[in-house]
């Protein structure tokens, strides 16, 4: 497993860490295909594959995932790291600090790593927000502070309304098929020292190679994403091409090369969801695979090809009203 530091912290982390949205959520299958067992297992797993942060929220299963993350910590102790998130709704001052207290009793710890806004809120000064952060960093309920789903511009009036932290992280959706943190944000995080954790790496299991134009998904998450129309899935076929034969060279799978295309780009991280032992074991071994320049300069040019337009999101409509 390749590591890389978080922020300016000094702290070593995988490149690959789990995500853990699906954990408890019924919209994923939580509780038909898979339940805690597998999700546990799944925890397990990554660690032993050298994955050492978990990322959870307080909105994910509405709570549930944080106790299933809490269970498996307390069989790991500080072989892991547990990333988890405010909600946008509770971001004043009483709100975050909370919402935290709710989220250690879930956890089951006393202490939270990275602690991470999961929205911004324009309701709520960010100034409210961030002193209650600093706040719970003074107390020693968590450790650094980390925002999502940032812009640019929010990212730096955040920074801008601390006094005496920083911010270590903006976790944002970054993948082959949607890079819009490459035209803005991702130059400045570089510069100065904040990791980006992807989330969807894999475009919600699109970059897998599992999903084609005749074989689409049939999952409610799935189906109402722009990504997933015939259309869409027609359009993307050469960049899977190029994916599979790399795995085949790298005696990988395709969703890996795509795992690793995401951390080969200075400071990012990516979180990829697992439902159970396999799928976290395939996830976590792609932390080791290192692409050439010209590997990743070719996949980034087909990727460039395949950015959705707005023919895929209006085909996403109907599916949206259930028709």
């Amino acid at each position: 497993m390749l590591y890389t530091e978080l922020g300016r912290t000094g702290e070593k982390v995988s490149v690959v860490w789990l995500g853990t949205w699906q954990f408890g959520s019924g919209s994923w299958g939580f509780g038909k295909g898979y339940g805690e067992k597998e999700c546990l297992e799944a925890v397990y797993a990554s660690v032993e594959a050298g994955v050492n942060v978990i990322d959870t929220a307080e909105v994910y299963g509405g709570g549930v995932s944080e106790k299933i993350v809490g269970k498996a910590v307390k069989e790991l102790g500080d072989r892991v790291l547990i990333a988890t998130k405010v909600a946008p709704h509770h971001l004043t001052y009483n709100g975050v600090i909370e919402a935290c207290e709710r989220s250690l009793n879930r956890l089951g710890v006393k202490t939270i790593d990275l602690y991470q806004i999961h929205f911004p809120n324009p309701l709520i000064p960010i100034t409210q927000t961030m002193r209650a952060m600093e706040h719970l960093v003074k107390t020693g309920k968590i450790r650094y502070i980390g925002v999502s789903n940032f812009s640019l511009g929010q990212l730096i009036k955040a920074r801008q309304a601390l006094r005496s932290e920083d911010i270590v992280s903006n976790q944002v959706r970054y993948n082959l098929l949607q890079r819009q943190p490459e035209e803005h944000l991702l130059p400045y995080c570089i510069r100065e020292k904040i990791n980006i954790l992807a989330y969807s790496p894999l475009a919600q299991g699109l970059l897998t190679g599992k999903y084609t134009s005749t074989n689409p998904p049939r999952d409610i998450i799935r189906r109402i994403n722009p990504l997933y129309t015939r259309r869409y899935l027609k359009r993307i076929e050469p960049l899977l091409t190029e994916l599979r034969n790399l795995a085949e060279k790298y005696g990988a799978s395709v969703g890996q090369i795509a795992l690793a295309w995401v951390f080969a780009h200075e400071g990012c991280v990516a979180i990829a969801g697992s439902k159970n032992r396999e799928q976290a074991l395939n996830n976590a071994a792609a932390g080791n695979i290192q692409l050439t320049r010209d590997e990743m300069e070719k996949l980034t040019a087909l990727s460039m090809q395949t950015q959705p337009g707005a023919m895929e999101i209006i085909q996403t409509i109907p599916r949206i009203l259930g028709f």
